[in-house]
């Protein structure tokens, strides 16, 4: 089953800039609406006080009573349900004066006692439903009868001032909108410079892997030029290291191919001798080649493999075919063309050269390959119809030198080295019977590409 990659490095910079851009935006238009609406209440409270103070100066004293003039010069307070109210109260709570747009109401407007200099400013809603702000002042009015006690209350409709905040708040969002929608274009370009430098670094790797490059380049930003500087060391590492290892073997190989032309030489005038001596001299003409092809398996990390199956399982099987013709041997392959592996191709003709040369030396008359793909690996099976390979012999028969059946011959070294070959690239080994031929059936698994 197959599970989702994580998120790219820029997706998530682009996330977490997302995340604080829209909780600072709610954040600052929270508080802009709030000191919005406190202003229209300030507003509100502000002309409520003056309306009241407008009111005291066309109060007056008359026998002993206060009195005010029935019209106002505010032309709200004489028109019913006009949305502006007034109200004043004795001190003992009864309505000295009421505006006549308190007419048609179905219940006064409810004034709070106040002592004499308190004010109060509050939002209510009164029994017809109307949410109003009002204003109350509890003032003393001094008449030679003497002081008298007295609240004055205005009231005005709350539905302008909440008209007003709406439309506010709706421009308000709508610019935060915009400005956060403009913020991200701008972040998603300056996301794109600043990881524009790591893609690149992952073509020129991709090129590194390809081969179609030696190393990075050297010019780097400062953050990225450290892991640059390593990846060339690792490639220069790498390569100084396969030359070293090529380079030490070949000298082997060539300080032992002058010894090995003169015992075959001497050996020559000595018939007694020749088949032992004949049979060293080919155990280490195999070792030496066996060792050159070890050098060659050491991988570059940083180099992908994409090498189709089918071709090589093809070849060998057709030159095996001229060289075992005389043994009339069947010979046939089951492979995809669409399968490949991530395996260099002279180190896979290796692999199914050797297991099918050891197939067609052990079998009677049929040799089989096979090969499927099962997710993420290339399953290569070479069978044949032989004698097949003991259960207890399995793991042994692996081994340098060892062989299940001595009566053929080979130095032993076969398999042994196709499970270095396939352990070098994260493969598996494992030897069965198969079940259509009866013999052996050497079965492995190689990374798919």
């Amino acid at each position: 089953m197959s599970t989702a990659g994580p998120l790219s490095l820029r997706l998530r910079l682009l996330l977490a800039a997302a995340l604080v851009l829209v909780l600072f935006l709610s954040g600052t238009g929270a508080i802009l609406d709030r000191a919005f609406r406190t202003s229209i209440e300030d507003s509100a409270r502000e002309q409520l006080r003056l309306r009241v103070l407008a009111l005291l100066g066309t109060a007056d004293v008359m026998a002993g009573r206060l009195t005010l003039p029935v019209l106002q010069a505010e032309p709200r307070l004489n028109q019913p349900g006009s949305g502006l109210y007034a109200r004043v109260l004795d001190g003992r709570g009864q309505e000295v004066w009421a505006s006549r747009s308190l007419v048609g109401r179905s219940a006064p407007l409810a004034v709070p006692m106040l002592p004499p200099g308190a004010s109060s400013f509050d939002a209510l809603t009164d029994a017809d439903g109307a949410a109003l702000y009002r204003f109350s002042l509890g003032v003393v009015w001094e008449a030679p009868e003497g002081d008298a006690h007295h609240v004055f209350a205005v009231a005005m409709a709350q539905a302008p001032f909440m008209a007003e905040a709406q439309s506010f708040r709706r421009a308000l969002f709508t610019g935060l909108g915009g400005a956060g929608l403009g913020l991200l274009l701008v972040l998603l370009a300056v996301l794109a410079a600043a990881v524009r430098p790591l893609r690149r670094l992952a073509r020129e790797v991709e090129q590194v892997e390809r081969g179609s490059a030696e190393r990075l380049d050297d010019r780097w930003p400062a953050e990225i030029a450290g892991l640059a500087r390593n990846l060339n060391m690792l490639v220069d590492h790498e390569r100084a290291r396969q030359q070293r290892y090529r380079n030490t073997l070949d000298d082997l190989a060539h300080s032992l191919k002058t010894p090995l032309a003169i015992l075959r030489n001497a050996l020559a005038d000595s018939p007694d001798a020749a088949p032992l001596a004949h049979e060293q001299i080919e155990r280490m003409q195999t070792i030496v080649n066996h060792h050159l092809q070890r050098a060659s398996v050491t991988r570059n990390p940083l180099r992908a493999h994409r090498t189709p199956l089918a071709r090589p399982v093809q070849r060998v099987l057709a030159g095996l075919e001229r060289l075992h013709a005389d043994a009339q041997l069947e010979l046939s392959a089951d492979v995809a063309e669409s399968i490949s592996v991530a395996v260099d191709e002279r180190d896979l003709y290796e692999i199914v050269g050797n297991l099918a040369e050891n197939a067609c030396k052990y079998s009677r008359r049929s040799v089989c390959v096979r090969a499927s793909r099962e997710g993420d690996t290339v399953a290569l099976t070479v069978a044949d119809d032989g004698p097949g390979v003991p259960a207890a012999l399995r793991h042994a028969v692996i081994d340098r030198g060892a062989r299940a059946d001595t009566t053929t011959s080979g130095q032993g070294i076969g398999l042994a080295v196709v499970s270095e070959l396939v352990a070098a690239w994260d493969g598996e080994l494992a030897i069965d019977t198969d079940e259509v031929l009866g013999g052996a059936a050497i079965t492995v698994t190689l990374p798919a590409a």
